[in-house]
């Protein structure tokens, strides 16, 4: 049975501002209201009192882990600092857009298909899924909509006998009923958009035995005082690690939401999810003005962006034989026996074969296209040969799985093996299906759109 560690708790006060005594007579400018409640609202969104916002609901997250004695699974990005790395699931990596539940940009993602998250929730009988949100609400859209929409789908697509049409589980409190019925008449495009996809669902199916239900938690719910049984459904305990705060997010010190948005608050410092809990003691002990050091110095310790988190490693492309994905990390550990190297990033690595340095993100696109015609007659007679070849981007997330989309488009049948000769014409089903395949392989993968669409400008002489 999972049990995570119960944390420590530091003692600590949050900062309080308080408004300095303004003299007009000394030449001092009375403020008005509004730059008074900017300025409070600056000084109590401080460093400081954000990370002490994180520990707090961090803590609520472990009470609900030791409730339903299930395994945790950060949603990228926000989810990740709510989460320790020592009580996360191992291999446990889901995400989640928000955008993917927008009212009125409802969406079933094809390029995040988080189906490790079957196996996880298979065979632990439930998972719990945690992210937050700063705007006031509840829950975050990723939450409230755009997991139950992944159920509903997937639920159908396991267990059509149960599902002849997708049924969709959302929560009144988050979800009102005319947005429910705005969504419904979207599943079943989902569903047949999922199907196309290709995937062997008699695999998927033995990862769960039960159809998908969700449960949703916030710090308001009551938990329960034994872990519960479900002999009915497998839960996903979706769990909002904040509490709902009025007035834009926070109240008095307290910050709803904290860890959202991280690029506009911790990204200058260098500040990381799994360098913040590998150092967390030190950093919570520090008081306002020693906050900032105490982060450098955490930083400067020399952990690395990927301490506390799951290395993906080197993974193969099911259900190719020779088709892998790396990370730099991965490969510098010298654990791959492969016999081409295909180097998309700056760094070199000695045993490369080929190396072509491919921007990550949008300035990939414009790289990609001149890359791929000369890769592409490189890698022809090595594909043909049966040859191991390992695509290796910094992350292994990003420009290896677009390059890596070429080849497996090209040269690949739907079943995983060899075409003797690369298609002559592709479509956009075609590349789908085969990202798909990269989605279940290695579930942090997450090319930019800029370089899907290079890939498309590539296979079929056109972008989207």
């Amino acid at each position: 049975m999972y049990q995570p560690p119960i944390p420590d708790s530091p003692s600590f006060e949050f900062t309080v501002f308080t408004p300095s005594t303004v003299d007009d007579d000394n030449g001092f400018t009375t403020p008005t209201l509004p730059q008074l409640n900017n300025h409070i609202r600056r000084s109590t969104r401080s460093l400081r009192n954000r990370l002490h916002s994180i520990y707090t609901d961090s803590l609520f997250v472990a009470a609900v882990a030791r409730a339903y004695s299930f395994p945790l699974i950060p949603n990228a990005r926000a989810g990740d600092w709510y989460v320790p790395p020592l009580r996360r699931v191992v291999g446990g990596s889901t995400y989640f857009k928000s955008t993917d539940g927008h009212t009125n940009e409802w969406g079933f993602s094809l390029r995040r298909l988080n189906l490790g998250l079957l196996s996880i929730a298979g065979s632990h009988n439930g998972a719990i899924l945690v992210d937050s949100t700063r705007r006031g609400k509840r829950f975050p859209d990723s939450l409230a909509k755009a997991v139950p929409i992944w159920i509903s789908v997937l639920n159908a697509a396991l267990f059509p006998d149960l599902f002849p049409t997708p049924i969709l589980y959302t929560s009144p409190l988050a979800v009102s009923p005319h947005e429910v019925a705005a969504i419904e008449k979207l599943l079943p495009k989902f569903l047949r958009e999922f199907l196309e996809l290709g995937l062997d669902l008699a695999v998927l199916r033995g990862h769960v035995t039960k159809p998908l239900r969700p449960l949703f938690i916030t710090p308001a719910s009551p938990l329960p005082s034994e872990a519960p049984q479900f002999e009915d459904f497998t839960p996903l305990v979706l769990v909002t690690a904040s509490r709902m705060m009025k007035c834009e997010g926070t109240e008095g010190e307290y910050i709803q939401g904290a860890g959202d948005d991280h690029e506009g608050w911790a990204s200058t410092s260098g500040l990381t999810p799994g360098i913040f809990w590998l150092h967390h003691e030190s950093i919570l002990a520090a008081d306002e003005d020693g906050i900032s050091a105490a982060v450098s110095a955490a930083v400067t310790a020399g952990v690395a962006e990927s301490v506390g988190k799951e290395e993906e490693g080197i993974t193969l492309v099911k259900p190719t034989g020779n088709i892998f994905i790396s990370s730099l990390a991965a490969m510098t550990r010298g654990n791959l026996i492969t016999s081409v190297i295909v180097n998309c990033s700056d760094t070199p690595l000695p045993q490369v074969t080929i190396n072509i340095p491919i921007p990550s993100g949008k300035r990939g696109n414009k790289a990609l296209r001149l890359a791929a015609p000369g890769l592409i007659t490189d890698l022809t007679d090595t594909i043909a040969g049966g040859r191991n070849i390992v695509f290796v981007c910094d992350s292994g997330d990003d420009v290896a799985p677009a390059v890596a989309l070429i080849f497996l488009s090209l040269y690949y049948n739907h079943d995983g093996t060899y075409l003797h000769q690369h298609r002559d014409t592709i479509d956009k089903t075609q590349i789908k299906r085969r990202l798909a395949w990269i989605s279940s392989a290695r579930p942090t993968a997450n090319p930019a759109r800029g370089l899907l669409n290079a890939v498309n400008s590539v296979l079929m002489g056109r972008e989207d």
